[in-house]
């Protein structure tokens, strides 16, 4: 018994020591896990420090390029670009007041330093009071992002540099630009624009600019109505929310112009497919339905009538483009024969109005244009035909529709003699 006693001590101490021997030691386990953990760090760290290192090379060459340090804004999607708006009860939004940022244009190199005032409108200063001062003439421009322009600085666009025109006439006059375009609009949007944010000022001349983004509201087989809300089934200026993912990554210089040039390359390789498409397709029209003909004259009438109750003088003008509208578009050579600009942009312009054939899209320029001079007639309003005396040529353009500084001079120009009567006039 006492031999069996021990020889069970023996094993069982054996077996002890086998088993202690066989565990892994605790100080193993905690050093593995600190070389996972110092691997993870490093590998963060060193992915951060390379991201980092690409970023800032690619912003110092941006800057030495002339592009700037930081993004433009035309460089940002929609939904990151909001910003510079805010809501407004009546147009949707406005631009948010007092805000300071970098315009631009992805087919321009120079940046635009842009300003608006705490009213809301560009400007070049925060003068503007809702009372007018005697010597003081004001001029307002209504109009979309061809009136905003906001690839250009103020004194560069067209409503800022027909004031240094008009204030070189008459200089103990104070000429007083109220640039109330807003990227975007329409006239449905443009109609409270003017009869709510712009007449409070009292302007003495108005300047109206539409017709382009009136064409968007035609779409195939969606029941038009004439204050365009059928096109609208978000609030205006409405875009939804990225990612946070996303949204970080948008604030990288080397992402965004990446991910922008992936999206041209697209357009490139789709560009000759969508031509195609928009001279043949179907689910798109070859012409203006009637109730989009009137809703605009109407519209314009409203503007006309909104801006003649107040007693300011109207001035119209017709709506110009980089293409020449009496083109047929549909012949081979006629696209041959387009600068490298025109080709290029053409895509854009398909996508803007989906529901319109190409030539149908210059059938309602020349259509709304013809409106808009009859109108001038009828109401006796001043008249500037820009899309005649605008030459359809890319120094004239940066896009299908927005002017470079030589465009943006050419209008002024154009419309310099028609505001200068109405000034003489009203003197007399």
């Amino acid at each position: 018994m006492a031999l069996f006693f021990n020889c069970h001590q023996v094993i069982c101490k054996s077996e002890y020591t086998t088993n202690e021997f066989s565990k892994p030691y605790k100080g193993d386990g905690v050093m593995q896990r600190k070389i996972i953990y110092y691997y993870i760090i490093s590998t963060v760290l060193l992915v951060c420090v390379s991201f980092f290192s690409i970023e800032l090379t690619t912003r110092i060459v941006s800057y030495f390029s002339g592009k700037g340090f930081s993004l433009s804004l035309h460089e940002l999607d929609p939904s990151n670009n909001m910003t510079i708006y805010q809501w407004h009860p009546f147009t949707g939004f406005i631009f948010k007041p007092n805000a300071v940022f970098s315009g631009g244009h992805p087919y321009q190199k120079e940046k635009s330093s842009i300003l608006v005032d705490k009213n809301g409108f560009l400007a070049k200063d925060q003068q503007l009071s809702y009372t007018k001062p005697a010597n003081e003439i004001r001029i307002a421009t209504i109009g979309g992002s061809t009136t905003a322009n906001i690839n250009l600085s103020f004194d560069d666009n067209w409503p800022g540099y027909l004031g240094q025109l008009v204030q070189k006439v008459f200089p103990e006059k104070n000429i007083r630009i109220i640039n109330a375009g807003v990227p975007g609009f329409d006239t449905s949007q443009s109609i409270p624009n003017l009869a709510l944010r712009v007449i409070p000022f009292h302007p003495d001349i108005i300047i109206i600019y539409h017709a382009y983004n009136d064409l968007k509201a035609i779409k195939y087989g969606i029941e038009f109505k004439p204050d365009y809300s059928h096109i609208h089934s978000t609030p205006y200026g409405y875009h939804e929310e990225p990612t946070l993912i996303v949204k970080g990554l948008s604030q990288s210089m080397f992402y965004v112009r990446t991910r922008n040039q992936y999206r041209k390359f697209k357009e490139r390789i789709d560009a000759n497919g969508m031509m195609l498409k928009a001279l043949t397709d179907k689910d798109r029209l070859d012409y203006i339905p009637e109730e989009a003909l009137q809703t605009f004259e109407q519209h314009i009438q409203s503007l006309v009538a909104i801006g003649e109750i107040s007693n300011a003088k109207v001035i119209l003008s017709s709506f110009a483009t980089l293409y020449d509208p009496n083109l047929d578009y549909t012949k081979r050579e006629t696209f041959t024969q387009m600068s490298t600009l025109q080709k290029k942009d053409l895509y854009s312009l398909m996508n803007f109005t989906p529901g319109l054939t190409v030539n149908a899209f210059f059938k309602g320029i020349k259509e709304y244009n013809t409106i808009l001079k009859n109108i001038a007639i009828h109401e006796k309003t001043g008249w500037i035909d820009n899309a005649s005396s605008v030459p359809h040529k890319d120094e004239y353009f940066v896009d299908r529709v927005h002017f470079s500084k030589k465009g943006a001079k050419c209008m002024a120009e154009n419309i310099l003699p028609v505001v200068l009567e109405l000034i003489e006039k009203e003197k007399n």
